[in-house]
Formats: structure tokens, C-alpha cells, sequence
């Protein structure tokens, strides 16, 4: 069987690639267009390059494409890091308040990989504050004033229910 779209990518004879999720066979054409990137635009323009050689547009060029598939308007989506890398600043730069609020709460049932990444935070800061985990129909007696930060999601990730 031969690989979709195998003629646009530079694929190593004799191999099979089942992985989706990382680094697949190198398109063709990317060395090439990388190594434009970092001579011509980063080597010649430097910061300006941002504009020169548009690498300011592409968060939300992409984002209107994701817009378009959700019916969404353009201009209303941006692509950028991953969700959890967004709690992660919005956490510790929350941490940067008054010392009387230590408590970050989530209930027990957020996606896991946000609890590790929250725990690792706080261990990154030298243990600068605890992670409380209620249950879902705890949570709202949980938040008190020493919180800094309450992280909820609207759909739980492993059973599906909406939170209300």
C-alpha cells in the first residue's frame, strides 16, 4: 500500500509510518524552506522580521481557517500553544498576588494533565502553594479567599457531563 500524499513527503524507502502524533516523515521542500528562514529572514532582518517576512500573521491566518470550520467568523480564533501551556501562565502569573492566597482549586476530575502540570508548577516555585481538589458538587462551598486561582472545565473529560 502505498502511503497517502507520499510525493510530497521525503519518505525513507522501506519504512512504514503508524505515528501521528510526532515527528512523521520530513516534507519535502522544508529543509530548504528552513534554512530561508534562518539565513535570509532571521540572519538578514532580525526582529524585523516579524513584519518583513510576515511570522507575525500565521496565528491567526490559521485561525481563520479553524473559524471556518467551526462557523466561527474570521478574525474570532488564533492558533497558538496548547490549552494546558495557556493554564499554566494564567496560573503562575496569578501567583503573583498577595501572599494570604495559596490555594489553587480544581476538582478532582479536571483532565489529569492539567493537575500534573499545576503540581509541577507548584513544586517549580518552591512548594509556594497547595492544589485543592474537591469534588464537582464540592467545589463552589470549596473557594474561599485564601484561592488564587479556580480552575473549572465546562464538559468533564472522563465521563462526559456538563458542569452547570
Amino acid at each position: 500500500m502505498t502511503p497517502p500524499r507520499k510525493h510530497i513527503f521525503a519518505w525513507p524507502e522501506g519504512v512504514i509510518c503508524l505515528d501521528g502524533n510526532s515527528l512523521g516523515p520530513l516534507p519535502k521542500g522544508a529543509a530548504t524552506c528552513a534554512a530561508k528562514v534562518i539565513e535570509a529572514e532571521w540572519g538578514s532582518e532580525l526582529i524585523r522580521a516579524l513584519n518583513t517576512a510576515d511570522w507575525i500573521s500565521p496565528p491567526t491566518r490559521a485561525g481563520d481557517r479553524i473559524a471556518g470550520l467551526t462557523g466561527a467568523p474570521a478574525g474570532s480564533a488564533a492558533a497558538g500553544d496548547t490549552l494546558s501551556i495557556w493554564v499554566y501562565q494564567s496560573i503562575a502569573a496569578a501567583l503573583n498576588v498577595p501572599p494570604d492566597r495559596r490555594v489553587i482549586l480544581s476538582d478532582n476530575e479536571n483532565f489529569p494533565t492539567d493537575l500534573y502540570m499545576v503540581q509541577g508548577l507548584i513544586g517549580t516555585i518552591d512548594n509556594c502553594c497547595e492544589l485543592g481538589t474537591p469534588a464537582s458538587e464540592d467545589m463552589k462551598d470549596a473557594i474561599a479567599d485564601e484561592a488564587v486561582a479556580v480552575m473549572l472545565t465546562h464538559v468533564d473529560c472522563s465521563s462526559g457531563r456538563m458542569s452547570t
